[in-house]
């Protein structure tokens, strides 16, 4: 048995070709990726096609006609409105060029994108903002390229409530506790529908002053996330600044400097960036792999293509002051020596900048 099994696999091996095909037939696949947020009066929509050839795919990637579609590849380009699975408006997408793109692994600085505008503005309830999106309909992609339809649809993600007490003008955030040492700060908020993942961060704002010249400066720090665990119920969620974190941060990217006369701290920034339930998706699986399995399967919500149609939304809350406990140890602490920092919101000692 064994020299049977030998002499058929030397049988097999001197029929094999030595030469190995890399490529497979060469496939059409379009990619879309677009991520709409009704705080925007202006919606971008990436379409571009997969490439594959013979030779180096960095040389491929440099070329716009490896992965952007001629004008006539594409013969319907249209986003609808949608209220109750049924189509309310149209908006035809238009092609531009931006000039912008960052260097890189593809072309640039120039890119084909396609864009949108609804001519409605609407007020979201109890607020002077306008917003561009209907957030209570759907928006569906229709496109037919090269005579292949490609559609996707996302709702809208709400808008939602924050905390009437961060909110108000005249609550201070404080980070140390009654004892001296550090505190917390917990900030809270209501989700919405269709916001599945909450990403928040806060901004320090300060200027720096060198004689007779001024530069703005800003810190930003993430916090953390949470999700939800039903997109379509309200959800109360929260989470918490921490005091010894906030200060150290600011002192590791606030270097001593003796030429600067004084740094004036401006407000301190909430900020809120939601996703829906598709590219909270997204997101998820593009995360860096922290187990053993390190394979992740290939998420689209494109009909008949690859790439992600979703919704996003921002929310702040700006200007925020610190608490007379806060501002002082950020003035004269021992970790924030020699930063020289001041309020504007106070004025004189022993806060204040004046």
């Amino acid at each position: 048995m064994r020299k049977t099994l030998i002499a058929l696999s030397a049988a097999t091996l001197a029929a094999c070709s030595t030469e190995l095909e890399v490529n497979a037939p060469y496939e059409e696949n379009t990619v879309v990726y677009s991520l709409l947020n009704m705080r925007d009066s202006i919606h971008f929509v990436k379409i571009n096609k997969a490439f594959l050839g013979e030779g180096n795919a960095l040389d491929y990637a440099m070329i716009p006609d490896s992965n952007e579609y001629r004008d006539e590849d594409i013969s319907k380009a249209m986003i609808y409105r949608v209220a109750n699975g049924v189509r309310v408006d149209s908006f035809p997408l238009r092609d531009t060029l931006v000039d912008v793109r960052e260097s890189g692994i593809f072309y640039h600085p120039q890119q084909k994108l396609y864009y949108f505008q609804e001519n409605n503005v609407y007020l979201l309830p109890q607020s002077v903002v306008p917003v561009y999106l209907q957030q209570e309909n759907d928006y569906e992609l229709d496109l037919v390229v090269r005579g292949r339809q490609v559609r996707a649809t996302a709702p809208i993600v709400n808008d939602f409530s924050i905390s009437p007490v961060l909110q108000a003008p005249q609550t201070d955030i404080n980070l140390i506790a009654a004892n001296g040492g550090f505190g917390s700060y917990e900030v809270r908020w209501n989700s919405s529908r269709d916001g599945k993942r909450y990403e928040v961060s806060y901004r320090f704002n300060y200027s720096e002053v060198r004689g007779t010249d001024t530069l703005h400066k800003a810190i930003t720090t993430r916090i953390g996330n949470r999700v939800t665990a039903n997109s379509q119920n309200s959800e109360a969620l929260s989470l918490v600044i921490d005091g010894g974190l906030f200060f150290g941060g600011i002192a590791n990217a606030v270097p001593f400097d003796p030429s600067v006369d004084k740094r004036i701290f401006t407000g301190l920034d909430i900020l809120f960036y939601v996703a829906n339930d598709d590219f909270h998706t997204f997101l998820t699986l593009s995360e860096p792999v922290s187990g053993i399995i390190e394979e992740r399967p290939a998420f689209s919500n494109v009909d008949n293509a690859f790439g992600v149609f979703a919704s996003r939304y921002d929310k702040s809350v700006l200007g925020k002051r610190l608490s007379d406990a806060s501002l002082n140890y950020l003035i004269n602490s021992s970790e924030m020596a020699n930063r020289r920092f001041c309020s504007a919101f106070n004025v004189g000692p022993p806060y204040g900048c004046n």
